[in-house]
């Protein structure tokens, strides 16, 4: 499989960083990054539905208007 010039550019930088003394720094960073990765994929691999993205919408345009309350407001109404 032949890897796109962006791919093959990212890999140099990479190769170039590891050795330099920021490689540490780059090696956590990418553990960090393939280990949130691979929970993603154990966590959820479904594919959000279109009620998901719609609800998410819904969800953020009451966020932008204000329509929200705090955690101890909705313990308050609903008596938890």
């Amino acid at each position: 499989m032949e890897a796109s010039k962006g791919t093959e550019e990212l890999i140099l930088k990479v190769k170039a960083i590891a050795q330099s003394p920021e490689g540490d720094l780059l090696r956590r960073l990418v553990d960090i990054l393939y280990d949130r990765a691979s929970a993603q994929e154990e966590y959820d691999s479904e594919p959000l539905t279109q009620e998901d993205l719609e609800a998410i919408q819904r969800g953020k345009e009451d966020i932008k208007h204000g329509r929200v309350m705090t955690l101890e407001e909705y313990e308050r109404k609903y008596g938890l």
